[in-house]
């Protein structure tokens, strides 16, 4: 009987608690794979998962701030929909379709894709010419979102997101199942790491 007394809690909460990871908060450097800019990023890794896990991440993006997950490193998934909450507010369904795009020139295939088109373009005025190469480089920036490593809420849903971790206690996601992944979820803890690591980024908690 007293086994079973032990045991039973252990089996309810492995049914339906979320797991806290004990986790470190840091600041790295790294080229954005969406806008091709370096950018300064601050993300959570637990030393009970491995770089083959999902993670949490804070940056910045033309001066806005993002708050998401990113897919493991060795294996950069797109991540498809997640939900994020802090502690117990609201919880928030950001939809990897919702994100912005974002024009950079190391995807532009305008150059290539425009040779064919010389004669008319020469004759053309210089309005339908960049009108045919933004196009082609909205087409392709559209095309890399859809296949992105990380799912970001941007706007005033981040902005709130951000308000909150800097008061919260925990951050809890879910990441919905998609063909190329299972559904996972857990918490990271919101400690003195998370707002050392906004720091080092200039990441200022005034968003």
């Amino acid at each position: 009987m007293p086994k079973f007394i032990i045991t039973l809690p252990l089996l309810l909460c492995s049914a339906s608690c979320v797991v806290m990871y004990p986790a470190q908060w840091e600041a790295i450097t790294v080229v954005d794979e969406l806008t091709g800019e370096q950018t300064c990023r601050v993300r959570a890794l637990s030393p009970m998962q491995t770089h083959s896990s999902f993670y949490p991440m804070v940056d910045m993006a033309n001066g806005h701030i993002r708050v998401g997950m990113h897919s493991p490193d060795e294996n950069p998934l797109p991540v498809g929909d997640i939900q994020l909450q802090v502690d117990n507010h609201y919880r928030f369904l950001i939809k990897q379709a919702d994100m912005p795009y974002y024009l950079q020139q190391q995807i532009d295939i305008t150059s290539r894709i425009l040779a064919g088109y010389g004669p008319y373009l020469n004759h053309s005025k210089r309005a339908q010419r960049d009108q045919l190469q933004l196009s082609f480089s909205t087409a392709t920036a559209k095309a890399l979102a859809s296949r992105s490593p990380y799912t970001v809420a941007t706007g005033n849903t981040a902005k709130h997101l951000f308000d909150l971790m800097l008061m919260g206690d925990f951050l809890e996601y879910k990441i919905l199942a998609t063909e190329l992944h299972a559904s996972t979820s857990g918490r990271y803890p919101l400690n003195r790491d998370f707002l050392n690591s906004l720091q080092q980024c200039g990441i200022s908690w005034h968003q």
